[in-house]
């Protein structure tokens, strides 16, 4: 279903067709049911029924999403789906948008969208379940164009995001409030906790910390926290799912302990933990990953009062199943894909991996140290292929964070939980705030200390889709190795590691070189000058230290398998490029960087193959031209929008090609071609 899934994501195949395979693969089905010849076939047309199910329903949702907003000026009224958070300078709210004029139109005319409220006393003031009313302009979401960069179009598709739209100060009213659903009284029910985390004096980090872990919240998470637990492998922490869920369930299987002989308490024993897991859903804010927890434990539950293994693949299967017959765009969620190859893998290798512990062998010490790591290296092996091709990075001390920091979330839920019911009295919930406050401290004083180990985070060279696929299947082989012994799998996984390795070494053989890429970056002019892998150099007007480059060149750096570029914002020269007062000189090409208007000062014409305008370029292209010829214009993302256009109808009066970097995306030049035309990133 997966498989179905992607490909039907991926290749542009109409829904009748799958529907017609679905249709084909049932009929097999039956007549192998009736028909003794034909039930070896049954096996495999199953396979191809919910390859085709996939298919169909991942081909239904993408039609709810192709209708595109029309960008031009309209009446919307908006509902807030989530509570507004507030930024620096913005307020950022989950809405549902709807379109008041839209009769006459064929764009979309409702869907949920982000929308960034500027910051003033109103703003303040925006709760959940809230209305508004506005006239503006819709935005389609689009990335920037940059090769190897976060794919945030597809991550808002993943979300079930359609838009994005800015409203300055004054631009909107309230407009009353919509009844609540039951998200949304979740929602706010998690709101007041996070009120009642605020009264209690917590610091800041512990603040974030606490919020992410209990409840779900991740708005007040800085860049630093997230890269710290990130870099020792305690990310999973920080984001609600399975992890969290399972304490709770060790916490009320441990209040309510099991009675084997009477079937009636067993079944009122799991219908209370059951209840009890979901209420701390609904707590949670009713999250994508907290609702999958919360119906695989149901369904462990469930096996269990039926008498029947309660640790099976096939109930995590089911709980797949269910959640991408409801949304299969989940499939392509990050924290989708953790959580069910973490828990996979647990459930194939931890025990093989205890009996080679010997974890039985000693006592209750021995026994907790054997069963928490046998729980880090299973679950690390599970998501390993998500992590590598997501985040490029390994935690080196994944097994000693975890040995402190699993117990440590154990007893920060617990006291979480009496925080939230002693909240009435104050004297008491005094009290357990400062227990808590010392577990949270702990738990961040641990991160940090493992974060300050040598090598604590290890660089993964790059990997693609594919590899990151056939990785994968690599893991799922030796688990069916692990469980059955079949020297076939093993075999077949030996394959597949030697493919991923002559895979990755053909993508690295194509060594780079001779070429100059403007990205599309409207907070610093960004010129990358490759000379090789190891030399190249990045021409800008900004200092390096004052800039954020991380999610703009180190994507494409990564990928290629680059060293850090020399960063050039003055003269500078040496045997593979020359920088001189705005001028660059590489592989027998010149490119000139303008950024004011001390041009206008010299009096030396010079031809160039390519005039840069950076922020704050001024002055006429009549005069540009004349006293520095060029072939090609390239237009920054941060030059002024009037600016932009006003270049534009200069270039094209004059015959000469102008190119916008911030609606083309990134551009690239290969010097040695005899051509030297653009190379779009983006494809346009």
């Amino acid at each position: 279903m997966m498989a179905g899934i992607a490909v039907a994501h991926t290749c542009d195949a109409e829904l009748s067709l799958w529907a017609l395979l679905l249709l084909f693969s049932l009929l097999v089905c039956v007549a192998a049911l009736f028909f003794e010849r034909m039930a070896l076939l049954f096996g495999g047309a199953a396979m191809v029924a919910m390859f085709a199910i996939g298919a169909v329903v991942q081909r239904v949702d993408d039609k709810t999403m192709v209708p595109q907003w029309e960008e031009t000026n309209g009446e919307y009224s908006a509902v807030f789906l989530e509570t507004p958070h507030m930024g620096d300078r913005t307020t950022k709210a989950l809405v549902h948008l709807r379109r008041e004029d839209c009769d006459s139109l064929k764009g979309r005319c409702e869907g949920a969208a982000y929308i960034y409220f500027a910051n003033c006393v109103d703003a303040e003031n925006l709760s959940i379940g809230g209305r508004v009313r506005f006239t503006a302009k819709v935005h389609n979401p689009k990335n920037a164009g940059n090769p190897a960069e976060f794919d945030y179009k597809h991550f808002l598709y993943v979300k079930g995001v359609t838009a994005t739209l800015y409203l300055p100060v004054g631009a909107w009213e309230m407009d009353g409030a919509e009844e609540l659903t039951l998200r949304m009284r979740a929602l706010a029910l998690r709101e007041r906790i996070l009120k009642l985390y605020g009264r209690t004096g917590f610091d800041s980090d512990a603040k974030a910390v606490l919020s992410a872990l209990t409840v779900g919240d991740k708005s007040e998470l800085t860049r630093e926290i997230k890269d710290t637990f990130s870099s020792v492998g305690a990310s999973h922490i920080l984001a609600l799912s399975g992890l969290h869920l399972g304490i709770f369930y060790l916490i009320f299987s441990f209040l309510l302990p099991a009675w084997r002989t009477h079937r009636g308490y067993t079944l009122l024993r799991e219908a209370v933990i059951v209840g009890a897991l979901w209420l701390f859903a609904f707590v949670a804010g009713l999250s994508p990953s907290i609702v999958r927890a919360a119906i695989l434990f149901t369904l462990f539950s469930v096996a269990r009062c039926a008498r029947r293994d309660n640790s099976s693949v096939n109930a995590l299967a089911f709980a797949a199943i269910a959640m991408l017959l409801f949304s299969p765009r989940s499939l392509f969620d990050v924290s989708f894909q953790l959580s069910f190859s973490a828990v996979f893998a647990i459930l194939m290798f931890f025990p093989y991996i205890r009996r080679m512990l010997a974890a039985d062998s000693l006592g209750k010490c021995y026994r907790y140290i054997a069963d928490t790591v046998s729980l880090s290296v299973a679950a690390q092996i599970g998501t390993l292929p998500v992590i590598w091709y997501s985040f490029g990075s390994f935690p080196t001390y994944f097994i000693l964070t975890n040995l402190v920091v699993v117990p440590l979330a154990f007893v920060i839920m617990s006291l979480s939980v009496a925080l939230w019911l002693s909240s009435p009295v104050s004297a008491l919930c005094a009290a357990v705030a400062w227990m808590l406050g010392i577990a949270v401290d702990m738990l961040n004083g641990w991160v940090g200390l493992v974060e300050s180990l040598p090598a604590a985070s290890v660089e993964l060279p790059y990997i693609d889709a594919c590899s990151a696929w056939a990785l994968a299947v690599l893991i799922v082989f030796l688990a069916i190795y692990a469980v059955r012994k079949r020297v076939v799998f093993l075999l077949a996984a030996l394959m597949l590691a030697v493919a991923v390795v002559a895979w990755g070494w053909y993508l690295r053989s194509d060594e780079p070189g001779g070429s100059v890429m403007f990205f599309n970056s409207s907070k610093f002019p960004a010129l990358l000058m490759t000379a090789s892998r190891d030399n190249s150099y990045m021409l800008s007007t900004e200092n390096e230290s004052e800039v954020e480059k991380e999610y703009i060149v180190d994507p494409y750096l990564r990928r290629e398998s680059m060293k850090t570029p020399l960063w050039v914002n003055s003269d500078y020269s040496d045997d593979n490029i020359s920088y001189v007062e705005g001028m660059a000189e590489f592989c027998g090409r010149r490119i000139m960087l303008l950024s004011g208007k001390d041009w206008m000062e010299s009096k030396q014409e010079c031809p160039v193959d390519i005039l840069f305008l950076c922020k704050g370029f001024k002055g006429s292209m009549d005069s540009l031209l004349a006293m520095h010829p060029a072939k090609y214009v390239v237009m920054d993302a941060g030059l002024h929008f009037m600016t932009r256009r006003r270049v534009e109808r200069e270039c094209a009066a004059l015959g000469i090609v102008c190119i916008d970097v911030s609606e083309t995306g990134a551009v690239a030049f290969d010097c040695w071609a005899d051509s030297f035309s653009p190379m779009f990133m983006s494809g346009k």
